[in-house]
């Protein structure tokens, strides 16, 4: 239903739909951190924590030889 929506809009409407969107997250996120300014801190602090856990995982990954004498 929200697919069929979504694809008969034109260009122009998908691309203010997807600006509105981040607009309206951004506010949330903003108004939240107003009642409590920690969370401008915490959010970020976790997302970049995760990224560069993901990351160190995709880079380590790639190190590992899989020679079955090591396991």
């Amino acid at each position: 239903m929200i697919q069929d929506l979504y694809s008969s809009l034109t260009a122009r409407e998908q691309r203010a739909l997807r600006w509105s969107a981040a607009a309206t997250a951004v506010a949330l996120w903003l108004s939240t951190a107003w009642a409590d300014p920690w969370i401008l801190i915490t959010v970020p602090l976790i997302g970049a924590a995760y990224a560069a856990y993901a990351a160190r995982s995709r880079r380590h990954e790639d190190d590992v030889d899989d020679d079955p004498e090591l396991y």
